[in-house]
């Protein structure tokens, strides 16, 4: 067992680490292949086979990146490699130039989904609920009417009969509470 107070577990010899100094630069060691196997063979490797030299460019012409279509460098084994003669160098007749730019037709795109009158009205009915509350009701009643509109087809504004709908009830809410608070004060004495 060991000692608890750690002194008998401590070495009698301190310890000095080395000095630092540059470490030594990487040098690969040289690799000696393993003996002749008899098992493995290395296939022999094909000797590459001659490209013949590019054509001599006609007098007066120079070649550049988009003048040059080399032929196809996967020939069949065997075949010789073609390749496609230069075109041709024709010059821009005297005063011409590039093709004027003309504009395409314009092609209207598909149209665009009509919002539901009754949405709109809904979501007006709605945010006028905050002053009066009758119409908040009537808000409520036209949004949901909208949305089941919406939901068969007949007409777009889903997000505005949604909003209207949102609207109206906490519209309605807000007045439910306000009137709440209001019994409940009067019912207490506290309006007097």
């Amino acid at each position: 067992m060991t000692d608890p107070s750690g002194d008998n577990d401590r070495p009698a010899v301190s310890y000095d680490p080395p000095p630092t100094a540059e470490p030594a630069p990487y040098a690969p060691e040289n690799y000696d292949p393993p003996a002749g196997d008899s098992t493995v063979t290395e296939p022999p490797k094909p000797e590459p086979e001659p490209v013949a030299p590019a054509p001599e460019l006609p007098p007066g012409s120079f070649e550049t990146p988009a003048a040059h279509i080399p032929g196809t460098p996967y020939a069949a084994p065997g075949q010789p490699v073609y390749q496609q003669p230069y075109p041709p160098v024709y010059a821009q007749p005297y005063g011409g130039g590039p093709a004027p730019y003309v504009q395409p037709p314009y092609v209207p795109g598909p149209p665009r989904g009509q919002d539901n009158a009754l949405a709109i009205g809904a979501l007006v009915c709605s945010i006028l609920g905050f002053c009066s509350g009758i119409t908040a009701i009537a808000g409520l009643i036209m949004g949901h009417v909208a949305l089941g509109k919406t939901n068969r087809g007949e007409g777009g504004g889903r997000g505005v009969a949604t909003a209207a709908v949102i609207i109206g009830y906490v519209v309605i809410a807000l007045w439910f509470g306000f009137f709440t608070t209001l019994i409940v004060l009067g019912a207490n004495g506290q309006l007097d």
